[in-house]
């Protein structure tokens, strides 16, 4: 502080009171360490918080001591300067202040013992319990123990200090976690996260699946935010859960990122009520929204909040990098306008990438509309009379040649303009083509003037592959890919063998295409093949008349 902004630290009860304002918050149930600077209040800082059995304070202490040691060196501080030790805890129903602030003091010698091994000197150890104070390097039986803090009516008291200079204490913890942490479990939220998660999760099983679904959850993000803008204290549950498995999708939350900056406070309001709803068992839900609530208060420069909800997060998920790349940035003093910066960038990128995506996925993305149960139940009612599973070889290969002359018959109704297919023939071709054999029959040889055709064909039957029939898709993807290709859009093939693959990771025809359009093959070739394939195939119907 400046000469005329000083604030006295002249006793052992100014130094206890002194922390809330030391650090910006009152730190409850936690280890504090400070290495004093020239005016007290310079010099590195850093809490830790206890945990809630005592029985792992003892490694909680050794732990907070190394590190403090460490960074302290990194700030160009030597711990042999100094060092104050805070031990914060309210005591449990069944304690006293003098309970509590007995259970503490091992704590203080195990801090001391390490920080001495890294050759730091504890200068003093105060307990904070219940606005008493205990200083544990007072050698005075009775002395220094149980002390009430000083009256803010003393004008000597740190709190009359810094009411002068027209400062106040920080927040408690327990008052910061209020706002993002769960207190009480709706049942119905949990209930509904449930089938949501389930549904998201189907509806992600192939690459354009995931980007239909994340371009859903940033029109739901801005919708929620212009919700809390114009007053609504609440989401629906949909919207709520909705939003919930949607910020699971990184993408999503490198999204809510950039749109939280348009409006901070209301954002920051969005991202507490999202996370006060992952109540057990859907905590490692709230990790990216606790990430994306601590991003927000560090724009908003309130990084006390920042670093209490990032250490929720880390704490449930360790390997989160997101939160723990956010939580070094904080105490390396960096700009978030610099990390913003560079996710504009990136999601820019995805956003061309996605919208295209989007556009392409249309074509064949399993339908969610009113005839998605439709399909659903022709796909059951044929499953339950069509077993290829049962039948011999000779009953495999008449079952091959009637997909294939169904998928014949199909196309000529196209061509013929007569409307879609009716679903129990659809869900028989779909159910046939389940055959490698019947798939390659049906491959694309015929000329480039029925090519429109077939992928009308081969779209209409993919997005009748609703879940949970979603692994029946990749033969129709790989023969729509095929198709695309043969007619020059490389893309819509590379979207397609992708999504193939993404569904059945060994779907072998779908990856050896994909390669070829990769490597800009010419698909001559492989035509060449088809079509011997299939003259092959057709001249084996001979056969059908010795079975």
């Amino acid at each position: 502080m400046s000469p005329d902004n000083t604030v006295q630290v002249t006793s052992l009860a100014n130094l206890a009171q002194i922390l809330p304002y030391l650090l910006g918050h009152y730190p409850d149930d936690s280890i504090t360490l400070h290495a004093p600077g020239p005016n007290f209040v310079d010099g590195p800082t850093m809490t830790c918080p206890l945990p809630d059995d005592p029985a792992e304070w003892k490694t909680t202490a050794e732990t907070a001591a190394r590190r403090f040691a460490a960074y302290a060196n990194d700030q160009g501080h030597n711990p042999d300067q100094g060092v104050i030790i805070y031990l914060t805890r309210e005591p449990r129903p069944d304690q006293t202040p003098w309970d509590t602030a007995a259970l503490l003091a091992p704590v203080a010698d195990w801090l001391t013992t390490e920080l001495m091994e890294h050759r730091g000197v504890v200068l003093q150890t105060i307990g904070l319990v219940s606005n008493r104070w205990w200083a544990y390097e007072c050698a005075t039986e009775g002395c220094c123990e149980g002390e009430p803090l000083p009256s803010p009516d003393d004008p000597t008291s740190i709190t009359a200090q810094m009411a002068r200079l027209g400062r106040t204490p920080g927040p408690r913890t327990r008052d910061i976690i209020a706002e993002f942490r769960p207190t009480t479990v709706d049942l119905e939220i949990l209930k509904d996260l449930h089938v949501t998660t389930f549904r998201f999760k189907s509806r992600c099983a192939t690459s354009a699946g995931h980007d239909a679904m994340l371009s859903t959850t940033c029109t739901q993000i801005d919708a929620a935010i212009n919700q809390f803008r114009s007053g609504a204290t609440a989401l629906n549950r949909a919207l709520t859960t909705q939003l919930i498995v949607g910020l699971q999708d990184d993408a999503a939350v490198d999204a809510g990122m950039i749109l939280a900056d348009e409006d901070l406070p209301h954002a920051r309001r969005l991202w507490a009520y999202l996370a006060r709803h992952c109540a057990d068992p859907f905590t490692q839900e709230a990790v990216p929204i606790l990430t994306l609530f601590a991003f927000t208060a560090w724009r908003q420069g309130d990084l006390i909040a920042a670093r209490v909800a990032l250490h929720d997060a880390i704490t449930t998920d360790p390997g989160y990098e997101l939160a723990v790349g956010i939580h070094l940035a904080t105490i390396d003093g960096e700009d978030p306008r610099e990390l913003l910066a560079a996710i504009r960038e990136s999601q820019a990128r995805r956003t061309a990438h996605l919208q295209h995506a989007v556009q392409i996925a249309s074509e064949y993305l399993p339908a969610t509309d009113s005839n998605a149960e439709r399909y659903r139940e022709a796909l059951g009612s044929a499953t339950l009379v069509y077993e290829p599973e049962t039948f011999a070889d000779h009953q495999r290969l008449i079952a091959r040649y009637g997909t294939v002359d169904t998928v014949n018959a199909a196309l000529a109704d196209i061509r013929s303009g007569r409307g879609q297919l009716k679903d129990e023939v659809a869900a028989r071709i779909i159910l046939g083509l389940q055959d490698r054999g019947a798939r390659d029959a049906t491959m694309s040889g015929g000329e480039e003037s029925d090519l429109a055709h077939e992928r009308q064909l081969w779209g209409d039957l993919a997005r009748r592959c609703v879940p949970p029939y979603t692994d029946m898709a990749p033969p129709l993807l790989t023969l729509l890919g095929w198709v695309a290709w043969r007619e020059g859009d490389t893309v819509t093939a590379a979207h397609a063998f992708s999504d193939a693959i993404d569904i059945d990771p060994g779907y072998d025809l779908a990856e050896f295409l994909l390669e070829g359009v990769r490597n800009g093959t010419d698909p001559a070739p492989i035509l060449a093949v088809v079509r011997e394939e299939a003259a092959r195939f057709e001249a084996g119907r001979a056969d059908l008349d010795n079975l």
